[in-house]
């Protein structure tokens, strides 16, 4: 073997770890050690592997170039020794990976991604819960969901989280390709014609609501509240209903001329959207898999 002489698991852990929550002394405590304990199995191990693992400049650690390349290969080589283990118990560790997907991205990005990964793991089982966001987010500090996909949560809400951005998605107006208003400004179209907004506890809600304020259109009374391309594509379709919604949602019904947008002239009705999860977490493989897909499909939907 090639592993150089005194490499540890105990130095492996401890990179994974600081890297996972970007700072020495959080991780000192999530592996219930001293800070300088901590920080000298790093620097050790630095020495031992003759590379910077990671950049000290900020306030925060950073992983270096050889940092990423070394924390891929180590995540793998924890999970093969996890494995190994159950197997010499005789038992067979059932993988599954629970996701949390904001139904305003769960109709385009996520599903190409896991028909990815089902084929790249094909013995992991991806569970999945929809919802509201901070709903998603409640399950993901419980420890009920290993990540969540969706909107970046407000500064507030991301104590103890990691947030990697996959891409921006724009919120629209849309109503059915051949609507009589379609050529109109989408403040007159509002006017005239009934309106389906998000639901209030959706994280899009406000950014309607602030538009519709800065439009004076602040008294304007919906005729339902939805994220649901179920039920609202069968109403666009057959009435002059209009519905502000993310355009993950409906991408696939603009692409085919099934609906159209109305221009809201209003470069912040977008947001990013990508994948939040607990900092204290050690990333499992599988989930690395599932996460490097999805900024692959992110990669290729901006592509198009």
């Amino acid at each position: 073997m090639n592993i150089p002489l005194g490499l540890k698991l105990r130095h492996i852990e401890g990179f994974l770890t600081v890297a996972e929550c970007d700072s020495v002394s959080e991780a000192a405590r999530c592996l219930n050690v001293s800070q300088p304990a901590l920080s000298k199995t790093i620097a050790d191990a630095e020495i031992i592997l003759d590379r910077k693992l990671f950049d000290r400049s900020g306030r925060r650690l950073t992983l270096t170039a050889a940092g990423s390349l070394f924390r891929r290969y180590a995540l793998d080589a924890v999970k093969s020794l996890e494995e190994g283990t159950f197997a010499l118990n005789g038992q067979n560790k059932a993988t599954n990976i629970s996701v949390g997907v904001l139904p305003t991205v769960a109709g385009g990005l996520f599903p190409s991604a896991t028909k990815s990964f089902v084929a790249l793991r094909p013995e992991t089982t991806v569970s999945v819960t929809t919802g509201p966001h901070r709903f998603l987010l409640d399950l993901l500090r419980q420890g009920a969901i290993d990540l969540m996909v969706g909107r970046m949560p407000t500064p507030d809400e991301m104590v103890g989280l990691n947030f990697a951005f996959l891409y921006n998605d724009a919120i629209e107006l849309v109503a059915c390709s051949d609507h009589p208003s379609i050529n109109l400004g989408a403040v007159r179209a509002l006017v005239e014609n009934p309106v389906i907004l998000p639901t209030r506890e959706s994280i899009i809600r406000k950014i309607v609501d602030g538009f519709l304020n800065a439009q004076g259109l602040s008294a304007l009374k919906p005729k339902l509240e939805t994220v649901s391309l179920n039920l609202s594509l069968p109403l666009l379709l057959d009435s002059n209903m209009l519905w502000f919604i993310s355009r993950g949602v409906v991408g696939r019904e603009l692409a085919a001329g099934n609906l159209a947008t109305f221009d809201l002239g209003a470069d912040y009705m977008s947001g990013a959207v990508g994948v939040t999860q607990r900092r204290s977490d050690t990333q499992d493989t599988s989930i690395n898999d599932l996460i490097e897909l999805l900024h692959t499909e992110a990669q290729n939907v901006g592509r198009r």
